[in-house]
């Protein structure tokens, strides 16, 4: 069950955060800064209270809401983090959370595709889901350098 006592973390300003720490764009970026890219991973982890990242992932939102930062997702992170948490909580938790999520969700279009296609093309051994792959390219498109994930996969690719 999506626990009570954890901050909602779907709303815009108030969405979930760990931190990669990564230089800023200029100010002349599509996203006013601080912007943090919300994977599929946090929000798990912030909803799940018997996640093992629960407690760092709740921790990590709160101060980043602190400091005002503004979150958002795509909508391959959204459909993502719907399907984990349906498969992990059961549906009516997805749904709940669906219902009451106020996240940024910015779509991505046929440049973002392409761009992650052509990462995926790329990555080797490294284990890269299309998900991901079009975070990171919408990151890129908005000038964004700051994610919170705690999937070690996307990490991996923000270092």
């Amino acid at each position: 069950m999506v626990d009570a006592g954890v901050p909602n973390p779907t709303t815009a300003d108030d969405a979930p955060a760990f931190v990669v720490e990564t230089e800023q764009k200029p100010a002349t970026s599509v996203v006013p800064h601080p912007a943090m890219f919300v994977d599929s991973s946090a929000i798990v982890a912030l909803v799940d209270r018997d996640d093992a990242s629960h407690e760092a992932a709740v921790a990590a939102y709160q101060e980043l809401v602190a400091a005002d930062y503004k979150f958002f997702t795509t909508n391959y992170a959204l459909a993502e983090a719907f399907d984990l948490l349906q498969a992990g909580l059961g549906s009516d938790v997805a749904r709940q959370w669906l219902r009451d999520s106020l996240l940024a969700v910015y779509h991505a279009d046929e440049q973002d595709l392409a761009k992650a296609r052509r990462m995926i093309a790329r990555a080797g051994n490294r284990r890269l889901s299309l998900t991901d792959a079009i975070g990171l390219a919408v990151m890129e498109r908005l000038g964004v350098t700051d994610a919170f994930a705690v999937d070690p996969d996307f990490l991996a690719e923000t270092s």
